[in-house]
């Protein structure tokens, strides 16, 4: 509620100026008194002061006569209307601006792009989109209606466009643009791969790895084409390029490296695969696939041994927690309780549970992956959690 007062006191102040103003040169023209304020100012600022909120906007709106000198406070009231998500207010404001003939360049192109951003949280995508690209053929003198509009074309999946858009956007702001718009060629590289066009995929795919080296997602896409067409040594290739681009995504590959290993009948390359994964990640899931890998290989004693010193460094994970049962189980010749068990299993599936994502630049988390983050819209901002949880002993 105060975050709007401090914001209407722009309006105040403004309305306040040209009502004293207008009635100074109606009223008062002989006294010259500049300082004048109107009764009816006056009674504003008590709504305003009073945190009638509402009654304050509607009268600072009606006591605003429309003039060349009051454009902008009509403008200020229009951001503010939309912001309280009184959008109907805020469209009715700016088209009034719009309609008048004698409405200065400057005015009417601010008027448009704050008309079209109205549009747009109304969810009236298409009239926005005419509004933005309106003030671009008018000359607009910012690069923001570009990127509105590429905003547009996102929502709307229209990859084409929003890469057509960021060029122009490119172009006109001088900011390089093309980490975004690898984005937008995955984007297409997927839905082409969705509806088996490998082919047209593998294009996509490596016209975003192009466009950014260290994007992650388009290896991941070349990765899955070769999946594909059964090609699993050159999906390694790209799965193995993962971890040079950013190793945080080792339990997304992981998964996908086992099954091509799987494919091949290289056990032993899996294994050079995670060993070699060590100098760039010490995450819980590359100990569990270790150990995975070496109870399969019937190598208790070493799995034990690798277990054991991660619990004495106070680490562990419930998925580990579970392992280690199955190790305890083999050395008692499956006699340990089913109580135990049970409680172990649960501790499992309550890790499962846990949000296995979250956003660097918003902190939002979620069960899936997501290249662009639903909650701030940032793209490449999310990342697999794959955490220790740690037990800290208090000093005595």
């Amino acid at each position: 509620m105060m975050d709007l007062i401090w914001l209407l006191l722009p309006v105040a102040a403004a309305s306040g100026w040209v009502a004293a103003k207008n009635s100074s040169l109606k009223k008062n023209k002989s006294r010259g008194n500049p300082s004048f304020l109107s009764e009816r100012y006056i009674r504003g600022l008590n709504y305003l002061l009073n945190e009638q909120q509402d009654k304050a906007l509607e009268f600072f709106v009606e006591m605003v006569e429309v003039d060349s000198e009051t454009v902008e406070t009509h403008l200020v009231l229009g951001s503010l209307f939309r912001r309280r998500g009184e959008v109907d207010r805020a469209i009715r404001i700016h088209q009034n601006l719009i309609a008048r003939p004698n409405l200065e360049r400057p005015h009417k192109i601010q008027a448009l792009l704050e008309l079209g951003k109205d549009y747009m949280k109304a969810g009236l995508l298409d009239r926005a989109e005419g509004v933005f690209n309106e003030l671009i053929n008018l000359g607009s003198e910012t690069s923001e209606p570009y990127s509105l509009l590429r905003d547009i074309y996102v929502q709307e999946s229209e990859w084409e466009r929003a890469i057509e858009t960021s060029r122009q956007f490119e172009r006109f702001s001088k900011e390089p643009q093309d980490v975004m718009i690898s984005q937008f060629y995955c984007e297409l590289a997927k839905k082409e791969l969705k509806q088996s066009n490998t082919a047209q995929a593998i294009a996509y795919g490596k016209k975003a790895a192009s466009l950014d080296k260290s994007n992650v997602r388009a290896s991941l896409i070349l990765a899955d084409c070769a999946r594909e067409q059964e090609d699993y040594k050159k999906a390694i290739q790209s799965l193995s390029l993962v971890m040079q681009q950013d190793p945080q995504f080792f339990p997304v590959i992981l998964p996908m490296v086992k099954d091509c290993f799987a494919q091949l009948g290289s056990p032993e390359e899996l294994a050079k695969f995670l060993i070699q994964a060590e100098k760039s990640y010490d995450g819980p899931s590359l100990i569990r696939a270790q150990t995975d890998f070496m109870i399969q290989a019937n190598r208790i004693s070493d799995a034990r041994e690798v277990l054991n010193e991660i619990f004495t460094e106070k680490k562990f994970t419930p998925e580990l927690i579970q392992s280690y049962a199955s190790l305890l189980s083999l050395d008692h010749s499956g006699s340990l309780p089913e109580p135990l068990f049970k409680v172990i299993d649960t501790m499992a599936e309550l890790g499962e549970d846990e949000f296995s994502y979250r956003c660097r630049q918003c902190g939002f988390e979620a069960m899936s992956l997501f290249w662009q983050c639903p909650s701030c819209h940032g793209w490449n901002t999310v990342y697999p959690i794959d955490e220790w949880m740690i037990h800290h002993r208090e000093l005595q």
